[in-house]
């Protein structure tokens, strides 16, 4: 099954396999030479999106819906997740442009961050749980319940500040349309979720809006951030910045853990029994939300940020326990993948058709998007991966053929660069002009194939090979000359194939042909003379003959006295 909420867009794929590289739960396949996504797999970290080069991914897009509710005049809240601050430069800029361009209201998912903080010490006042993981990160809490099932009861049992704040807004705008503000490209999968049904109507990106109200950008900023109860919650898109709203407690201690890579290495400790008694503030991006993976475009401008967010925030008090005006409630489930499973006779196989035949044919580099060469195995015998895509198996095939070629071709191949100094040269190259027992490197071509057509010809070359015909009085050999550009490389390949023993068997043969002829034509002269001899003596002794026969004739007839 296919994700409906990271898109691939085919024609811009340049298959450099950074986005399945880049993946952390391999739901990123490459299968007949094009990637996909196997949404059973993802948590929609967005990393692949991020990852890309080449704009080969998109996300899914609701800011059309969002246009039509403002076309026709609904109530459209905002909320804004406290990550804007990595484009504007306050709630109160946003907000003036947003509010002309229809929007009834825009306020910020701080205000969510605030209550579920405040869930949180009440959690932690409790002292009921083993250790508590945060939830405000929908990718970890899909990782967890695909791949940690056993974990869950460790999970903080709150929703996250987006549903938070949602439920706060229709609770006093029944009638509204909710829309999130979202640096995620999970957050559109959380709002659809039927557990938060009705908390939010819509996600859109920043960049979407950015680029929506691009020419407003001129206008003079607001600098107005208006605070709220808990305004220092405005600090959770940076990394530890839902511990930095907590007061201290002395039932747990707090951790905070960023990007998924050591997520999982905290998960496996929880799971060991390594760790109790903390409160984990975990976020599947290095550098929180500021880091997210729809803000990947604005290149280092997550610490613009964060330096925005520490300014409004440095002195505002912690988060204090109290009442929670709605229901903050969330129930996580086991969601467990369900692989097939394999023998160890079938991946040792899989392993050895895959050329790992040996310890040191097992690479285990990751270049294919898989940790070892054991865990490809198997994605291959679960049809997620193409067991010839290995970069070290390639390099070393192509660079054992090519030595191959070049060791054994009888042709001289050499390699010179733009100032026509040799800078490789091959078996064949080196005995057939002398130099097995010298290294040609950086020697002049003009010292060694003296021609100054052929230099002429090497230094003009373009893509399509030149051929060229040489004799060489120092080598007593005639060569026929093939140049190649290798224009990436700036370097030119003669490639010398020698035409001495061709030429001079032609010679010999054409030396033959012409004696073969001389000597057909003198048998043919020889045997005409002699039928043009016997010719002549046939024609005489035939007069003769004729002769006496008339003769004799004509006495039988009696017309001749004998």
């Amino acid at each position: 099954m296919k994700s409906d909420f990271i898109r691939l867009v085919d024609s811009h794929c340049h298959n450099c396999l950074r986005c399945v590289r880049a993946c952390p739960t391999n739901a990123m396949t490459y299968l007949n030479n094009e990637p996909r996504i196997e949404a059973n797999d993802c948590i929609l970290c967005g990393r692949c999106y991020a990852a890309c080069p080449h704009d080969a991914k998109s996300q899914k897009s609701e800011f059309r819906q969002v246009l039509k509710w403002l076309e026709n005049n609904e109530e459209v809240i905002l909320s804004a997740a406290p990550s804007f601050a990595v484009i504007w430069e306050s709630i109160g800029s946003l907000r003036k442009i947003l509010l002309r361009r229809g929007f009834h209201e825009v306020t910020e998912t701080a205000e969510g961050a605030a209550m579920v903080s405040r869930a949180y010490i009440q959690l932690m006042n409790e002292h009921q749980m083993k250790n508590i993981i945060t939830t405000c990160c929908p990718a970890i809490n899909t990782l967890i319940e695909k791949e940690y099932p056993d974990l869950i009861d460790q999970m903080a049992p709150v929703v996250s500040p987006v549903i938070a704040h949602g439920r706060m807004i229709k609770k006093n705008h029944p009638n509204a349309k909710v829309v999130f503000l979202s640096p995620c490209i999970a957050k559109f999968k959380e709002i659809e979720d039927a557990r938060f049904a009705g908390a939010v109507d819509a996600c859109v990106s920043m960049e979407e809006i950015l680029t929506w109200v691009k020419n407003d950008l001129s206008e003079e900023e607001t600098n107005d951030w208006n605070d709220f109860e808990g305004s220092i919650s405005r600090v959770y898109p940076a990394a530890g910045g839902v511990i930095a709203t907590l007061p201290e407690n002395e039932n747990y201690e707090y951790l905070p853990v960023d990007g998924i890579e050591r997520v999982r290495v905290m998960l496996e400790s929880i799971r060991n029994g390594e760790l109790s008694g903390c409160l984990l503030e975990v976020n599947s991006c290095r550098g929180a939300c500021l880091a997210g993976p729809l803000l990947s475009h604005f290149t280092h401008a997550e610490f613009a940020g964060q330096r925005r967010i520490n300014k409004v925030t440095r002195l505002l008090p912690k988060v204090t326990d109290g009442e929670l005006p709605v229901d903050m409630k969330a129930v996580w489930k086991d969601d467990s993948l369900h692989h097939p499973k394999h023998t160890e006779e079938e991946i040792r196989k899989q392993m050895i058709a895959m050329g790992k035949t040996s310890p040191m044919k097992i690479h285990d580099c990751g270049m294919c998007g898989y940790e070892t060469c054991r865990l490809k195995a198997i994605a291959v015998l679960d049809g997620k991966a193409d067991p010839k895509l290995c970069l070290p198996e390639a390099l070393e095939a192509a660079q054992s053929l090519s030595n191959v070629v070049l060791d054994n071709t009888p042709n001289g191949i050499l390699v010179v660069d733009n100032e026509l100094k040799i800078r490789d040269m091959n078996r064949s190259a080196r005995r057939i002009l002398g130099f097995e027992m010298v290294s040609p490197s950086g020697m002049p071509l003009e010292g060694i194939l003296p021609n100054d057509q052929l230099l002429e010809l090497v230094r003009n070359t373009g893509r399509k090979a030149t051929h060229f015909h040489c004799y060489y009085d120092m080598y007593d050999r005639l060569f026929e000359h093939a140049i190649v550009s290798v224009q990436s490389q700036n370097l030119k390949v003669i490639i010398l194939m020698d035409r001495t023993a061709e030429t001079l068997q032609e010679a010999a043969m054409a030396s033959m042909r012409t004696e073969t002829m001389e000597v057909t034509q003198k048998v043919i002269n020889d045997q005409m003379r002699a039928v043009q001899e016997i010719a002549s003596m046939l024609g005489e002794t035939t007069a003769r003959s004729k002769v006496a026969l008339l003769k004799l004739q004509k006495v039988i007839n009696g017309e001749e006295n004998v």
